[in-house]
C-alpha cells in the first residue's frame, strides 16, 4: 500500500507525546516493543494526518487483501493479510493538528484478538489526554469536498 514510506517521511516533526513502558522510540514516530526473545513484539506509529493516509489506513481494499471494522471509543481495528498483521488505529487532535496512530502485532493464523493493540490506543489517549476523533464522519466529509473540487 505504501504508506510506510508516506508515513515516515511525514513523522518527523511530532510532538513530544508520552508513550505507553515498553515501548522504544526508534525515531521518526515509529516505536516498538521487543519480547523475551528479542524479537519485535508489537508496533506503535504515529503520522501527521492527512486525507490521503487516512481513507487509505480507514477503508477496506478486498483486492489487496485490508480489512477495516468498526471499535468502540473511535477506534478501529484492522487485519492486513499481506503484511500479516492485526492492530488497532485511530484519529487524533493534539496541540491542533491531527495524527493518525497505530498499533499493530504480527498475524497468528485466523486469531483476530484486537485486545493488546485496543489498550494500547487507550493507555496512549490515558497518557496524552487525547479523546479519538470520529473519523468516518472526518474522511467521508474530506472525500466529499474533494469530489466537489474536482468538478
Amino acid at each position: 500500500m505504501g504508506l510506510f514510506l508516506i508515513g515516515f517521511a511525514s513523522a518527523a516533526n511530532l510532538p513530544n507525546f508520552k508513550m505507553i513502558d515498553g515501548f522504544n522510540d526508534t525515531g521518526d514516530g515509529l516505536f516498538l516493543k521487543y519480547g523475551s526473545n528479542n524479537k519485535v513484539e508489537q508496533t506503535f506509529f504515529i503520522l501527521e494526518y492527512n486525507e490521503h493516509d487516512a481513507a487509505d489506513y480507514l477503508s477496506n481494499d478486498t483486492a489487496y487483501g485490508y480489512t477495516i471494522y468498526n471499535s468502540t471509543n473511535g477506534t478501529y481495528n484492522f487485519v492486513d493479510k499481506p503484511l500479516k498483521e492485526i492492530g488497532s488505529i485511530e484519529l487524533i487532535e493534539f496541540e491542533g493538528k491531527r495524527y493518525i496512530v497505530e498499533s499493530w502485532d504480527p498475524l497468528s493464523g485466523n486469531d483476530h484478538d484486537f485486545t493488546d493493540t485496543f489498550n494500547n490506543l487507550v493507555e496512549f489517549n490515558k497518557l496524552n489526554n487525547i479523546t479519538p476523533l470520529n473519523a468516518t464522519e472526518i474522511i467521508e466529509h474530506e472525500l466529499s469536498n474533494q469530489t466537489k473540487r474536482n468538478r
